[in-house]
């Protein structure tokens, strides 16, 4: 018996090293901002129900409409994240995935990955940070952000009550 207990400990360890019981939690995503230089790059995952309101295929003309919105919408990075007009920042790229975007139904919950890269003149004005997509999505609640940047590592939850942090 303490064999088999050794043995369901040591699986379980398993699982959460790699993450498979990685929390999917309606209304809360997740970011990681990192500088280097003068590049600030960031990856995004929010549940698609926390953007849209549901997250299956669209079931009728109101709910594609929302998700073409939302495409839409994520070519323009400044539509998730607003960074200070003294850093002088341009967008080179933004990338929005999500098994709907494909037409993919999922077997449970979908997701809305984001990533973008910004090349910013003078990234010491990089003083506040603003998320104003909270105001277009209700049920988006709260983004845990990890942030590197020269200066080190920093952890920050940004509410839809105060969407902005200081790095």
């Amino acid at each position: 018996m303490k064999k088999i207990n050794k043995i369901g400990v040591c699986l379980f360890g398993c699982f959460l090293a790699t993450g498979a019981f990685a929390q999917h939690s309606h209304g809360k995503g997740k970011l990681q901002l990192k500088l280097e230089g003068q590049t600030l790059m960031g990856e995004m995952e929010m549940p698609m129900e926390a953007l849209l309101g549901f997250e299956h295929l669209p079931k009728n003309k109101a709910q594609s409409e929302a998700m073409t919105r939302l495409q839409n919408a994520a070519k323009d990075a400044s539509y998730f994240i607003e960074l200070p007009a003294d850093a002088k920042c341009q967008q080179k790229e933004a990338k929005a995935e999500s098994s709907m975007f494909q037409g993919v139904a999922s077997k449970g919950h979908s997701d809305f990955d984001y990533s973008f890269h910004f090349v910013c003149l003078n990234p010491q004005a990089l003083t506040k940070i603003s998320f104003p997509f909270f105001k277009s999505h209700n049920k988006s609640h709260q983004l845990k952000v990890e942030w590197v940047g020269d200066k080190g590592q920093k952890s920050f939850t940004v509410r839809s009550s105060k969407p902005y942090f200081s790095p």
